[in-house]
């Protein structure tokens, strides 16, 4: 325990520390850091969670109940670094559950600590960590923990953790629905079809209830899949019944990389890991036949629940082998070689190669520039920021990234409650990053506009209403 505290420690203070910069050095962006945050910060507040951000109500974009959890801190002044920490600390907690089952399994605690330490080395992890805040990284721990608890049969806290598991996001209700089909077909039929009932129930309520209350139309992740239907109900039908669509997409190149990168650093053993490979194959079936191109990408949040199902069904086959001391001691040296190489060829840690790449944010000389700017605007104006800006300043009813709000962009779901322009009283703009809005920036500065510039250095630019 020593060691794996020490493992676990170590990933808190690289990646705590990493991504501590990377906020502090403008390095995260509105979508998604700013969504979250803005949107935590109403709540404590107590003020309607509309994220002018996004353009929506906070729960019509996800179901995220685990993040009002975070509404004390914010009381005392937490924002993105906060966000950020909590993510780092939850992830690496996984490492937990990993080492817990994998000594249940291989009857070797130290065999278990090559398995934990592949799990913080696991790429798709550390990037989920780097790619800003997202809820759903906080749903890979305690489904960990709800499968090792399972095993053990130790139910209530096995509810607890599957309870916590399906707070962080709907999409954590697919996994959990398919967890209840392996617990009541291993352990305990009446609690394993309870889970799966629970989890089912939770997915259309959030689906069908919660998220079109919210936002007036509906799940806007529906759109997301050309060729399978515009419901959910459409989307599953002809995934199941015409299974030719299915593996043309999911055949396609950038597919095949997204699996080879989630399986090689683990040297492909989920593959043989059935059934607890499928604890992730409804949210791997999403991924891959969805048009947007971040759901087949190791490195977002997309591939959450697939973390832990990797693990666990690595975990799983090797498992079988422990009778049998020279395979089960070679296929954990297989996943330790394997999990270094993807770390060293895939990952965006220290040892990456892709760490010195610019993924990162460092200091720069124009960044005494952006805080300059940033320290002129008072603390509740409303404000349209360049997107890398919109982090620093979403404690505040009205924040838009620009061009919003005077043109319309990324808003909404179809353009429902037009952005009004009069809430805005300032703006901050890197006017390189204006683009084919600059047209836009010129009209709002013009003599005869509504802004009067009161900053400007290094293309860092700060107007205030007239």
């Amino acid at each position: 325990m020593v060691v794996l505290a020490a493992m676990v420690g170590t990933y808190v203070g690289v990646f705590g520390s990493l991504t501590w910069r990377q906020q502090s050095n403008f390095g995260t962006f509105g979508f998604d850091m700013g969504i979250y945050d803005q949107a935590i910060w109403l709540l404590s507040r107590f003020k309607d969670p509309f994220v002018t951000v996004r353009g929506l109500e906070y729960f019509g974009h996800h179901v995220n109940p685990i993040t009002v959890l975070f509404v004390p801190a914010y009381w005392l002044g937490a924002g993105p670094h906060f966000l950020y920490l909590i993510e780092t600390a939850w992830m690496a907690a996984g490492a937990i559950p990993v080492w817990l089952f994998a000594r249940d399994r291989l009857a070797s605690g130290w065999g278990a600590l090559v398995l934990a330490g592949a799990f913080l080395l696991y790429p798709s992890l550390e990037w989920i960590n780097w790619w800003h805040f997202h809820p759903d990284a906080l749903s890979i721990a305690p489904l960990l923990f709800a499968w090792w608890l399972a095993s053990r049969e130790r139910w209530r806290w096995y509810a607890v953790a599957a309870g916590i598991a399906l707070l962080c996001k709907e999409d954590a209700a697919l996994a959990l629905f398919m967890l209840g089909l392996i617990v009541a077909w291993r352990h305990h039929r009446r609690i394993g079809l309870a889970t799966s009932a629970i989890a089912l129930g939770w997915f259309v309520l959030c689906t069908r209830v919660v998220i079109p209350h919210a936002n007036g139309i509906g799940p806007f992740y529906e759109q997301f899949f050309p060729g399978f239907g515009t419901s959910i109900g459409q989307i599953f039908f002809n995934a199941v019944w015409h299974p030719s669509r299915l593996l043309h997409v999911a055949s396609r190149a950038d597919r095949r990389t997204y699996y080879h990168q989630l399986l090689e650093p683990v040297g492909y053993l989920p593959l043989l890991g059935l059934p607890a490979w499928l604890l992730g194959a409804p949210q791997l079936v999403v991924n891959v036949i969805s048009a947007h191109p971040y759901t087949h990408q190791i490195r977002c949040h997309y591939s959450s629940v697939i973390c832990a199902a990797v693990f666990v069904g690595t975990i799983e086959l090797i498992g079988r082998a422990r009778r049998v001391p020279a395979l089960k001691w070679g296929l954990v040296g297989l996943v330790g070689v394997c999990s270094i190489l993807g770390n060293r060829a895939w990952s965006p840690s220290p040892i990456g190669t892709q760490y010195h790449s610019g993924i990162w944010a460092g200091p720069s000389p124009r960044l005494a520039a952006v805080r300059a700017a940033l320290a002129l605007v008072p603390p509740r104006a409303g404000v349209a920021a360049t997107y890398y800006l919109v982090p620093h300043l979403t404690h505040r009813v009205h924040i838009y990234e620009f061009p919003n709000p005077w043109m319309p962009t990324n808003w909404g779901l179809r353009g429902e409650h037009p952005p009004d322009p009069r809430t805005v009283d300032w703006f901050v703009l890197d006017t390189t990053l204006n683009g084919d809005h600059a047209s836009l920036y010129a009209r709002l500065i013009a003599p005869d506009g509504d802004f009067r510039v009161v900053f400007q250095r290094d293309n860092i630019v700060v107007a205030r209403r007239k």
